[in-house]
């Protein structure tokens, strides 16, 4: 009895002829090569109607149901066998569609757990330290400039294939990063008699963004190095607070001792947010892939820019000076004192950004 092939919902055929489908695809499946299966299944659908939109779709079915074939024989013998002893063709063809479904619906499930990608975390330990600080000045002369023409190309510029993205920093982490700060620069030690109170600086915020984008691990550019301070912090993968960024600058404390000079270890990026004249902060935030750090590429990096105006760490000079907080201000604060700090006579105002 030949039977309408031209959908899904209106397969029916005989009790022999879908016993016969059936136990090829489930005994031979997982034996015989795909090629002479689909051969077979040509065949068989010659047989009973020659639809071709049905033999496309079937053949589609065949080829994407193969891994699943190891799994079928159990499912057959325990469910369809029974029913197709019944020798019912209605039976019979909704045993077919019911085991379609079946395995279109598993089909993609398979191929997705297939090739689902391994997630791994990277270890403080698999790196030379799992956070990495550069400052403008850590050398011995305290003032570090590097030409393009010093830095070959090769070593710290991005390939193709390298990505970078943008990270706005937000409202709440530019009030934390002032906060940061000025609670530093407010409790140095010995006191400082002419600190004055940071602010956040949008025009230093967007150069330090441009420099950022360009996720080199680097001073730059080099023309702004001569008027402007500038700390780079960078860490892999994620972070959980900007200032987790910045933290380890105010650790270099300890290799600090007033007025002397940095007593061994690099303690620049610290001096640089303690210089008492440097009112203004500007920071950027970017994440970085294949990123090249002292040769080594990280696959994923959060680097931090941080631009100060005006710059700091200059040769032959301390940060502060020393005494009664607040004692030495400039006169443009006119005696303002807050937090040991020279202030405006109005209060400084929490940043909004916009």
């Amino acid at each position: 009895m030949a039977g309408d092939l031209s959908s899904w919902k209106q397969l029916e055929m005989s009790a022999d002829s879908a016993a016969t489908l059936l136990l090829l695809f489930v005994s031979y499946g997982s034996l015989l090569p795909q090629g002479v299966l689909i051969s077979t299944l040509r065949v068989l659908l010659k047989r009973h109607g020659g639809d071709p939109q049905m033999k496309s779709r079937a053949e589609r079915w065949f080829s994407c149901s193969l891994p699943l074939f190891p799994l079928l024989p159990p499912l057959f013998l325990t469910l369809f066998l029974p029913l197709l002893t019944l020798r019912r063709p209605q039976m019979a063809a909704a045993c077919v569609q019911l085991l379609l479904a079946a395995s279109l619906w598993l089909t993609p499930l398979s191929e997705a757990a297939a090739v689902a990608p391994l997630n791994v975390s990277r270890a403080a330990a698999e790196t030379p330290s799992h956070l990495w600080m550069l400052s403008a000045a850590e050398t011995p002369s305290d003032l570090w400039m590097l030409s393009a023409a010093e830095t070959p190309s090769d070593l710290w510029m991005l390939s193709a294939a390298e990505s970078r993205r943008r990270r706005d920093v937000s409202s709440r982490e530019i009030n934390a990063l002032l906060d940061y700060h000025n609670r530093v620069r407010s409790q140095v030690f010995p006191p400082a008699a002419n600190m004055e109170f940071m602010l956040w600086d949008e025009g230093l915020a967007k150069s330090a963004d441009s420099w950022a984008s360009r996720c080199v691990w680097d001073h730059g550019p080099t023309q702004a190095m001569r008027y402007m301070g500038q700390n780079l912090s960078i860490t892999t993968g994620r972070y959980q607070s900007i200032t987790d960024l910045v933290r380890s600058w105010y650790e270099e404390r300890h290799h600090f001792s007033y007025p002397n000079r940095c007593s061994g270890a690099v303690c620049s990026h610290y001096t640089q947010m303690v210089w008492a004249s440097t009112k203004k902060v500007g920071c950027a935030v970017r994440t970085c892939s294949n990123m090249k750090v002292f040769g080594n590429t990280w696959k994923e990096a959060t680097l931090l820019v941080c631009n100060y105006s005006v710059k700091g760490n200059w040769v032959g000079e301390v940060p502060y000076k020393r005494g009664k907080p607040c004692s030495v201000c400039p006169s443009s604060y006119g005696g303002s004192c807050w937090r040991n700090q020279c202030s405006p006579k109005t209060k400084p105002r929490r940043l909004t950004r916009l």
